[in-house]
C-alpha cells in the first residue's frame, strides 16, 4: 500500500511540475531571450517600432490562430519580460471581436483552468510559478481592444521591487 501511495504521490508531483503555462512564444523564451535576439528577427518588418524598453511590430504576427494588429515585446534588464498581442477594432465588426474574445477565453479556461486565475467580464488572469497570462477585452479610447499578454513572473517581480524601491 505504501508503495502504491508513493508512486501516486510521485506521479502527482511530477504532473504538477511539468504542467505550466506556455512561456515559449514565437521562438522566444520569456525571461531569457535577449532584446538583440528579438531585434534581429523583426528589425526588417515594415511596421517595426523601437523604444528604450520595447519593440512593437504591426499587423504581421500570427499567434493562437489570430493575426494581431500590434505585437509588443517588453524587456527588463535586456531579457524578455512580456509579449503582448493586441487586436484593436479598426473597423472590424464588433461581433468578430466578440467571437474572438469568446474563443480565446474558452480556450484558455479549458487549457489553463487548473491554474490560479481571476475572471471578470473583461479580464481573465492565470499564473503558475513561472508565467503570468492575461486576456482583456476593453475600450481603448473609442475602439474596443483585445489583448493577450504573457509575462515572466520572476522578471515582473524584480521590476516591481525595483520600482517600489524608487518611491
Amino acid at each position: 500500500m505504501k508503495k502504491v501511495l508513493a508512486i501516486f504521490l510521485a506521479f502527482i508531483i511530477g504532473l504538477s511540475m511539468s504542467a505550466q503555462i506556455q512561456n515559449k512564444l514565437l521562438g522566444f523564451t520569456l525571461g531569457s531571450t535577449t532584446k538583440a535576439e528579438v531585434y534581429e528577427k523583426y528589425k526588417n518588418e515594415k511596421h517595426f517600432m523601437e523604444k528604450s524598453d520595447s519593440y512593437s511590430v504591426g499587423g504581421t504576427i500570427e499567434f493562437a490562430g489570430q493575426k494581431w494588429n500590434i505585437t509588443t515585446f517588453t524587456f527588463y534588464h535586456d531579457r524578455l519580460l512580456s509579449v503582448q498581442f493586441s487586436l484593436i477594432d479598426l473597423g472590424t465588426s464588433i461581433s468578430i471581436m466578440d467571437s474572438t474574445w469568446d474563443y480565446l477565453r474558452l480556450t484558455l479556461l479549458d487549457k489553463y483552468g487548473d491554474f490560479n486565475y481571476y475572471s471578470t467580464s473583461e479580464y481573465l488572469l492565470f499564473q503558475d510559478n513561472k508565467t503570468h497570462l492575461a486576456l482583456s477585452y476593453l475600450y481603448s479610447g473609442k475602439n474596443k481592444a483585445l489583448s493577450l499578454i504573457y509575462s515572466d513572473g520572476a522578471l515582473k517581480e524584480q521590476k516591481r521591487q525595483a520600482e517600489e524601491g524608487e518611491l
